[in-house]
């Protein structure tokens, strides 16, 4: 079981910023619960309020987490596992804040996550230490909001072509990755390699993030809905290219993740 409430950034964040959520994992404190993540196109900073710690996957072997981590991007979903209730406050990143609160490469931790202070610079781990030692989830919130504006508000920020491209992903605007390039101004091979360098994954293993959580956002919101029109209303004109995005993403088909959704964590 999990708990989580989530809580939205402030306008002046929202460009960088998905949502902060403050949640327990594994809430009947089982001995071996694990869970299997979907990715959602986003970056986690996850900051663990207590001295306990799920495992995650790493060099073919499970390892505890540090205190405070970045999970990079995913594409496919993966595996945590829990042995007590894990209490956490996150912050969920878009990719566009790669380049202005982050200050890394996507690439550089695609399909990994690691320890704060290895990836990030040392304010960032000053940051997660005052965050523990807050009581409240509002403090919390506000403390973050005073950080990362203050990172924000020491450089220029300039939309460029791949950031641009992620947002109209991500607004799920556009569907098809030569018509993103055509409105970025860009060619699709120059889009295609700076945004796999600077995001981590390729637009369209982006897109294809973006749209198969549309799914599992309108199936959490309503259960009884047809699958074929919710495939439709996501951009999916074709049942075989949906089943195989959703399988390529979950390793499930659309039928077997609604029969055994409780294995999942999609958030």
């Amino acid at each position: 079981m999990i708990s989580v409430k989530e809580y939205t950034p402030s306008p002046f964040l929202a460009p960088f910023v998905d949502k902060y959520y403050r949640g327990s994992f594994n809430t009947l404190a089982e001995p071996n619960r694990s869970f299997k993540i979907i990715p959602n196109g986003c970056l986690e900073l996850i900051i663990h309020l207590k001295e306990l710690y799920c495992k995650l996957p790493t060099d073919n072997h499970l390892a505890y987490t540090p205190d405070y981590m970045l999970i990079g991007m995913f594409s496919r979903a993966y595996q945590v596992h829990f042995s007590e209730t894990v209490p956490i406050f996150s912050i969920r990143f878009k990719p566009e804040a790669l380049p202005y609160i982050l200050r890394i490469r996507g690439s550089e931790i695609f399909e990994n996550y690691g320890d704060i202070e290895a990836v990030l610079e040392n304010k960032f781990l000053d940051f997660c230490h005052q965050i523990r030692e807050e009581k409240s989830v509002g403090a919390m919130i506000a403390r973050t909001e005073i950080f990362l504006l203050n990172i924000i508000s020491k450089q220029k920020v300039e939309e460029n072509y791949v950031t641009r491209a992620a947002r109209i992903i991500s607004n799920a605007q556009i569907n098809n990755v030569q018509e993103i390039s055509t409105k970025v101004n860009i060619s699709r091979r120059q889009l295609e390699r700076k945004f796999r360098e600077l995001i981590g994954i390729s637009p369209k293993q982006y897109l294809r993030l973006i749209r198969i959580n549309k799914v599992m956002q309108m199936l959490e919101q309503n259960q009884s809905l047809n699958l074929t029109d919710i495939a439709y209303h996501c951009g999916y004109f074709d049942q075989a290219h949906f089943i195989k995005d959703f399988k390529h993403i979950t390793d499930q088909t659309p039928s077997s993740y609604i029969n055994d959704r409780q294995r999942f964590i999609n958030l």
